[in-house]
């Protein structure tokens, strides 16, 4: 009788060991999604500048919107998932450019493009589509940290070779190659992926705990840095909810507002915060919805000649949106 006494707490205490209650892993926001279970994911990211250029207000901006199917293949040991993901689309829209810098000293009558394509999107587009249906291989850690992007430098060189530019529109300052690599390749892929998975601690998250994270997101216009705080809102029905709040760091992307010849110059300097919210689902760790948005104050410097130097306020308001469904 002792003896079965004993071994019924010795089965209890392993029971209260071993079970859910102290379960290494819960309350951690973990990537765990079901092997080919898929997933539609879209992105977009809008930046729209605003400044006063001797006395003339000029408003100009960029936005990008991308989706893609992604796919979990395997999961190993050390839960690291491989997933294909299935690019669908990628669109960029520039607006306001032209009239910019048609008033900027040096980019006046000379830089005029007589093209129904002046920016050259509507060839851009046309190649990105040779690549649409096509897939590349991303591996993602059970922590949301994206390893590795493979395959995306492939359709970049894909989509460069099937580009027409325009006829009138001046060569491009940096070649269409690095132009389509910066967009689609696989560092591209990566930077875009890092925002759709975001890496999480390797600890227990309840309301109130916060976390660090850097990320960066580039377009055809800017490139922007993250460093951003993550706090957990609540816990609730089965959604992890995550306000987040980011320094951030806005430089032109390429040759944008760089050199325009003859001695004219500009440079762009913008930073500040912005703040967003964000949603996961608790059982799959998929992101599900985070929308971000801040208007942020900068300066451009203009350099030209007969002019000297001038310093102009810009401000930058910017919105970026990641939604992810199972399908």
């Amino acid at each position: 009788m002792r003896v079965r006494f004993v071994g019924l707490i010795v089965a209890t205490l392993l029971a209260t060991t071993l079970g859910s209650g102290c379960n290494p892993d819960k309350n951690k926001l973990l990537f765990k999604p079901q092997p080919n279970a898929k997933q539609s994911v879209d992105t977009e990211d809008v930046m729209n500048f605003s400044i006063n250029l001797m006395g003339v207000q000029l408003g100009f901006g960029a936005a990008t919107e991308s989706s893609f199917e992604m796919i979990p293949q395997s999961v190993d040991e050390s839960g690291t998932v491989t997933l294909e993901v299935i690019f669908k689309s990628m669109k960029v829209e520039l607006t306001g450019l032209d009239a910019l810098m048609g008033s900027m000293p040096g980019r006046g009558a000379s830089a005029t493009v007589t093209t129904d394509d002046p920016q050259g999107l509507k060839a851009m587009h046309a190649a990105v589509k040779t690549v649409e249906g096509q897939s590349f291989t991303a591996t993602v850690s059970k922590f949301g940290e994206v390893l590795e992007v493979r395959g995306a430098d492939a359709l970049s060189e894909k989509a460069a070779a099937a580009y027409k530019a325009p006829k009138g529109l001046p060569s491009p300052p940096v070649p269409i190659r690095t132009t389509f690599r910066e967009s689609l390749g696989d560092d591209a892929m990566k930077n875009t992926l890092a925002h759709v998975f975001v890496a999480r601690p390797d600890k227990k998250l309840r309301a109130g705990d916060n976390w660090q994270g850097t990320m960066t997101r580039a377009n055809a216009f800017v490139e922007a840095t993250q460093a951003t705080t993550f706090t957990v809102k609540e816990r609730a029905g089965g959604v992890v909810t995550v306000d987040s709040l980011a320094q951030v760091d806005i430089r032109p992307h390429g040759d944008l507002l760089g050199s325009g010849g003859n001695g004219f110059d500009v440079t762009l300097e913008i930073s500040g915060q912005g703040a967003g919210t964000m949603q996961f689902d608790e059982t799959t760790g998929w992101l599900k919805d985070w929308t971000g948005t801040g208007t942020i104050p900068g300066n451009i410097s203009v350099k030209a000649p007969q002019l000297g130097s001038q310093s102009l306020p810009i401000e930058l308001s910017y919105k970026s949106v990641v939604k992810t469904v199972p399908i």
